[in-house]
């Protein structure tokens, strides 16, 4: 399992709207997700910035077969004009991962210098 946070903005003065479009996910969508193996998806605004945090089996196979997908497509072709991807994948679209930093239940944290 993966833990995965990606970061994004939605354009200036578009958060009400990009709210709007996200009251309602396409039920293929869901299915698409879950059927690529993601276990959790939770996305955050706050202001501009949105935040998501998902566990997935295989992020890059998850990211790979999503990207394929006719409902991917359509999804996002109704959120270019309200979001800005920084650094996005070039294959897949996907928003740059996040850097892990800490994890409650993680048995092994990352590691790296200690930084007093």
């Amino acid at each position: 399992m993966e833990l995965i946070g990606n970061v994004w903005r939605v354009r200036a003065g578009k958060q009400d709207e990009y709210l709007r479009r996200h009251k309602t996910i396409w039920p293929e969508l869901a299915e698409l997700l879950r059927d690529s193996g993601v276990k959790e998806y939770s996305i955050y605004i706050r202001g501009d910035l949105v935040f998501s945090h998902m566990v997935v089996d295989d992020y890059v196979a998850m990211t790979g077969k999503v990207a394929q997908s006719q409902v991917s497509s359509q999804w996002e072709e109704q959120f270019k004009d309200i979001l800005e991807y920084p650094d996005a994948d070039a294959e897949t679209g996907w928003p740059a991962r996040a850097i892990t930093v800490w994890d409650l239940n993680s048995a092994n944290p990352p590691t790296g210098p200690r930084v007093e």
